[in-house]
């Protein structure tokens, strides 16, 4: 594991990046975003099963890089995001000696969950996603400016701060297989109300719901591992059924 300083939107933060020994899964690359506590918690211990199962992977502190943002007061659109986050992944490729065409896994805890679905559906990155897992999922996105009303998909939906909802959103997120895993005693949205709005389960989506006892997972820690390892599984499936089209 190190440490490398990186660039994005004209600033310098850390990126964590993991190198395997042994790769168990050499053609992909799991990008990883924390929550709002950073490493701490559910965020460092998702990283480190991630590197215990042999992947590349890249990680970044959602707290760090969302600074400028938060200090500014503004809202970024999501095409200017999807532009940053694809010279970030491809920075990532090549700090890690991996090909340009190497697919990701995007991984994220809850500002960073929002974060792996806004760019699941962005066009711009699908054909480089062959799956997400967004963990402790919230109900909405705050950073991001969403598209004008005459041309927003019916999928973009916003409440009355004109925040992004993220659960109607995943209906853009393509063929690739999305998994949200969630606890029964999440504080902002409970598994149970998780499932309301994602909906059933399809070939390509998946809710896990953990008995735990809040955002941070307290008392089923070792089940969110589970779940986390199972949603890997199934993307590996998914994807390596589905033919990749990076590049088309």
């Amino acid at each position: 594991m190190r440490k490398q300083t990186v660039s994005m939107a004209h600033r310098d933060f850390t990126a964590t990046y993991v190198t395997p020994t042994h790769p168990l899964h050499p053609d992909r690359l799991v990008v990883f975003s924390t929550g709002d506590a950073g490493w701490l918690g559910v965020s460092g211990a998702v990283f480190e099963r991630l590197a215990e199962l042999g992947y590349y992977a890249a990680g970044y502190n959602a707290r760090e890089m969302l600074k400028p943002i938060r200090e500014s007061g503004g809202k970024v659109g999501l095409s200017r995001t999807a532009f940053w986050m694809d010279n970030l992944f491809a920075r990532a490729r090549r700090d890690m000696n991996l090909p340009p065409e190497t697919r990701l896994i995007l991984v994220g805890e809850s500002r960073g969950a929002g974060g792996a679905v806004l760019a699941a559906v962005s066009p711009r990155l699908q054909p480089e996603i062959a799956g997400t897992i967004a963990i402790a999922l919230t109900r909405e996105s705050d950073y991001l400016k969403a598209p004008d009303p005459a041309n927003r998909p019916p999928q973009i939906q916003v409440d009355e701060r004109e925040r992004i909802q993220l659960y109607p959103a995943i209906a853009l997120a393509g063929d690739a297989p999305l998994a949200v895993i969630q606890s029964a005693g999440d504080k902002y949205v409970p598994a149970d109300e998780a499932r309301t709005l994602f909906g059933p389960d399809t070939p390509t989506r998946r809710l896990y719901e953990v008995d735990a006892r809040n955002h941070g997972f307290a008392g089923g820690r070792d089940e969110m591992l589970r779940d986390l390892e199972d949603a890997l599984r199934w993307i590996e499936k998914g994807s390596a059924e589905t033919p990749p089209t990076l590049g088309s």
